[in-house]
């Protein structure tokens, strides 16, 4: 399930970073973008693996992960 997820994020921000232009313009901007792709890909499998941040400070203390559901 974890893994569908994922790969599905990373299809998302894949797509997005094949259809920009402006990363053809040098070595340095394709480089760039696509380290910034990969950031936004990772923070984003990092966030559903962990679920969604609490409310409250005090919450955190009842945290299960995803996995233990």
């Amino acid at each position: 399930m974890e893994q569908d997820i994922a790969v599905s994020i990373f299809a998302k921000h894949y797509q997005e970073w094949l259809t920009n232009p402006s990363r053809m313009l040098s070595g340095y901007d394709y480089e760039k973008s696509y380290s910034e792709m990969m950031q936004k890909v990772e923070q984003e499998v990092l966030q559903s693996s962990v679920g969604p941040i609490p409310a409250s400070k005090n919450q955190k203390k009842k945290y299960k992960p995803v996995s233990e559901k």
